[in-house]
């Protein structure tokens, strides 16, 4: 059985209260108009004391609504969070049936995706246009593996918006993706679901929880699915266990050993091709790859977490965690179209050019992190003080193929899956290694009862060393790389009440050569890319605590992007680039009345490319959309009981047209329309611990595109009905 361990605080003022949902009003029926419409506005009830409960709460009670959070090191609710952040919790994703991590952040306006490109396999995602491969978390721990992640033991995801590198580090220019896993509890209790859709599909997710002592737990997750698409389409095979062991050591000290295994083994689908600017029409049932396709990943990480609370409320917090990552890929995709090929030509007997994607590599990550945070007073100022420090020792080895077999042509209608005879023989190509050393202090003072200023300072030191002997020569010989960056984080906020508060904040981010494990002549030569955000908002708890409302004016400058220029000498590169995303985000989540859940947000986004080198090619990016960052998004979930027994729910997911993200202001140019997607689900509970539930996905059954590449877009999958039996013991 899944729960949401937060505390839940309401109170509210007889003098307060009534006046501030006034003032309110304005700012609320913005939003709603911008995603749901319009709803009424309950009676204010009889005010009463202050009231604080704390406990665990069922999925079924809880709300759609952040809670504590873990993404500021710092486990504060949002409202004293200065950034942007948006939460997407178990009961949303248990409503939704969504059953991966790219799914579940479909909920999340501002975000992206990039078909897996690029040289890089697994989750790829762009965040206000910006990447943020390699800003995934997990508990707060670097998650930078190439893997696509599953949901079955995720507790909720944090996205938090704009530059953050005085938490994290290298990386979020865009933000950062913080997965919280489920943790154990001191009690016995469990739950499992099945679910049955088209397409054979197949899932089957167990959560154990058992209480094995007096201060001690045992939690258990496990995962199968298989899924055979439809009409030979993409399908996949996925296996997943998760144990976690907490043992509470009298009052002060508590452990927590996890172990994590995923593998799966996919069919992948790259896509299909850009075609005068636009998606090719290719039909949408149809997969063009071969039968001897396959993605297999497996992602195997060791954990073991201490924390030491003190009698004043001090904690010291360290974790350790090791991971062993493994990836191979050898996939078909739709090569470009025979010159002459139009959108009004293309048709069945049009001929379909395939060529091959080949690949694979492991990668093994060491992490020691540790949080030191604590209340003092100074200068007759309480002050929440955090320090950390976070050690990483990295290594990846990327692993290419030689004598790969060539792909046959098929055509439109045609799409002959026929499996290919492997020929190919696996060699070493390159080993990055690196270490990386953070050092971070911040500081939340109490200015007076209503304002709070927060600052932070931190010192990194990135090494790294790229060994590429299995490469061609020139691109054969060793290249290393050492860059020490300071970063800053800055925030005040003006809280007059328990529910409301106004903030504005200044963060720092830096980027790496090495980022991404590799480095060529020019990058090795190339000191970080650097990045602010700017940003003030505003949040509310309305409705004694029951709906939360925030929304956000940001504007992220990426102000040294590298790019080549004609002008350097060879094997340079020149911080001459810059871009920016100017961002209005509105988000209301929570319970509008006891039956009514929703979670709805909307994003304007206004990304442009200001400096580029002074080459031709690069000047004629200037100006452009960088791709990936539409000009408006928005997505909408809402519940409603309509008896003891039954739930109805639906909603969409909207985003206007988009491009890929290139440095080629051709490949920009290319565009996928706007869509907006349906989706419903009807539940019905038997008995207070067994429940059926139905989820329609993509309604009308569209056909839109979820990922794109300069080379190609990657078509969504059309309608889905899937059937889920929940039973709790």
């Amino acid at each position: 059985m899944a729960h949401d361990d937060r505390t839940h605080s309401s109170s509210c003022d007889a003098r307060s209260a009534p006046a501030s949902r006034d003032a309110l009003l304005p700012l609320g029926a913005m939003l709603l108009a911008a995603s749901v419409g319009s709803w009424a506005q309950p009676e204010a009830s009889t005010a009463l004391a202050p009231v604080i409960v704390r406990g665990t709460r069922d999925r079924d009670s809880q709300t759609y609504q952040s809670g504590v959070v873990s993404v500021g090191k710092t486990g504060a609710t949002a409202r004293d969070i200065p950034q942007s952040l948006t939460v997407v919790n178990d009961k949303l994703l248990q409503d939704q049936g969504k059953d991966s991590f790219k799914e579940a952040l479909r909920n999340v306006p501002g975000i992206s995706f990039e078909a897996g490109e690029g040289g890089r396999i697994g989750d790829s995602i762009r965040l206000r246009g910006f990447s943020v491969s390699g800003d995934i978390y997990l508990d707060g721990i670097r998650d930078i593996a190439q893997y696509n992640r599953d949901t079955f033991n995720i507790d909720r995801i944090e996205v938090l918006r704009g530059s953050a590198s005085m938490l994290f580090g290298r990386g979020s220019t865009g933000g950062v993706v913080n997965q919280v896993s489920k943790v154990p509890r001191l009690a016995t209790q469990h739950q499992v679901d099945v679910t049955v859709g088209d397409g054979n599909y197949l899932r089957t997710t167990g959560d154990f929880n058992i209480r094995t002592g007096d201060n001690a737990a045992l939690r258990i997750g496990t995962m199968t699915t298989d899924w055979d698409g439809r009409a030979g389409k993409a399908s996949t095979q996925r296996r997943g266990l998760a144990l976690d062991y907490r043992l509470d050591i009298g009052s002060s000290d508590r452990l927590v050993l996890s172990l994590y295994h995923l593998d799966y083994d996919d069919k992948p689908d790259l896509g299909g091709r850009w075609l005068q600017l636009r998606p090719a029409p290719f039909p949408a049932d149809k997969w063009y790859g071969a039968d001897s396709d396959y993605q297999r990943d497996s992602a195997d990480i060791a954990t073991v977490t201490h924390t030491h609370r003190w009698s004043d409320g001090s904690s010291l917090k360290t974790s350790l965690r090791d991971g062993e990552f493994r990836r191979d890929l050898w996939a078909t995709q739709v090569n470009a179209l025979a010159p002459g090929v139009t959108q009004a030509s293309f048709g069945p007997s049009t001929v379909v050019p395939r060529g091959t994607q080949t690949r694979a590599g492991a990668e093994h990550h060491s992490f020691l992190q540790s949080d030191y945070l604590t209340r003092t007073q100074w200068f007759g100022r309480e002050n929440q003080l955090l320090l950390g420090t976070d050690i990483a020792r990295e290594r990846s080895a990327r692993d290419g193929y030689r004598n790969v077999p060539l792909r046959p042509s098929t055509t439109v209608d045609l799409a002959d899956n026929s499996p290919i005879v492997d020929t190919r023989v696996r060699f070493a190509q390159t080993q990055f290694s690196s270490t990386a050393v953070g050092l971070y202090a911040q500081d939340t003072i109490e200015l007076t009862p209503q304002w709070k200023l927060l600052a932070g300072l931190r010192y990194d030191r990135f090494s790294g060393n790229f060994e590429r002997s299995g490469n061609a020569a020139p691109n054969n010989t060793p290249l290393a790389r050492s860059d020490g960056v300071w970063s800053k984080r800055l925030g005040v906020m003006y809280q007059p009440r328990d529910e409301v508060s106004y903030y504005a904040s200044y963060g720092t981010s830096f980027n790496t050569s090495g980022d991404l494990y590799q480095y060529d002549a020019n990058s090795a030569n190339t000191p970080p890319e650097s990045s602010r955000n700017i940003e003030i908002g505003a949040k509310w708890e309305l409705w004694d605590g029951d709906l939360s409302l925030r929304t956000a004016l940001a504007r992220t400058d990426k102000y040294n992007e590298r790019n080549t220029d004609v002008n350097q000498a060879s094997g340079e590169f020149l911080l001459s680039g810059q871009r920016h995303t100017d961002a209005l985000e509105f988000e209301v989540t929570g319970r509008i009345t006891p039956l009514w859940d929703i979670f709805a947000g909307v994003a304007f986004m206004h990304a442009v490319i200001d400096k580029a080198g002074s080459s031709a090619s690069a000047q004629a990016t200037v100006g452009m959309n960088p791709g990936l960052a539409p000009k408006r998004q928005a997505s909408l979930w809402s519940t409603y009981r309509l008896a003891d027994r039954w739930r109805v729910g639906g909603g969409f997911t909207a985003a206007s047209k988009n491009g890929p993200a290139s440095a080629n202001a051709a490949a920009l140019a290319n565009r996928a329309p706007g869509y907006t997607r349906w989706d419903a689900m009807l539940e019905y509970a038997y008995s207070d611990n067994h429940s059926f539930r139905l989820n329609i996905d993509n309604l009308t059954n569209k056909v839109y595109y979820s990922s794109l590449y300069q080379a190609w877009p990657t078509v969504a999958p059309l309608r889905t009905v899937r059937a889920t039996w929940t039973g709790r013991f």
